[in-house]
């Protein structure tokens, strides 16, 4: 009697240990976490920055913002605002919130057809409202 009320309660520990791992809910998910934010003037197929710079040629026409992600929930917003410093202009704003659970590249492209003119200028990056970086940059 006393050894099948041990065997019970093991079974109930497996059982409950079981469902706290696999139900989804029972176990806290990692917070986001931005690892890592690039300004390049080209990205491969993949999203990867291939060429990494802050000084850009007048005329450039694409500039690539790449943040490196971990742990995004749909609940989760990237925000960003580019800026021209030397008029003082905000002349884009863009946002990504998942669909679902995303880890990887995100890349923002701002385009600009007539290309960038000569000045000094900022891309401000937002995680969930809240200013994270501010990534500065140079057209010559």
């Amino acid at each position: 009697m006393k050894r099948n009320k041990v065997r019970l309660l093991i079974i109930i520990i497996i059982i409950s240990i079981f469902f706290a791992f696999s139900v989804p809910g029972c176990m806290k998910a990692e917070p986001v976490s931005i690892e890592n934010i690039i300004l390049a003037a080209s990205v491969d197929a993949n999203g990867n920055p291939t060429a990494e710079t802050s000084d850009f040629k007048e005329g450039t026409k694409e500039i690539y913002l790449v943040i490196k992600v971990k742990n995004m929930q749909k609940t989760d917003n990237i925000s960003v605002k580019w800026t021209y410093l030397d008029k003082g202009l905000e002349i884009d704003s863009k946002s990504f919130t998942p669909e679902g659970k995303f880890t990887g590249n995100h890349v923002f492209k701002f385009k600009v057809t007539q290309g960038f003119t000569f000045g000094n200028y900022e891309v401000r990056t937002f995680l969930n409202g809240t200013q994270i970086k501010t990534v500065s940059f140079k057209v010559n």
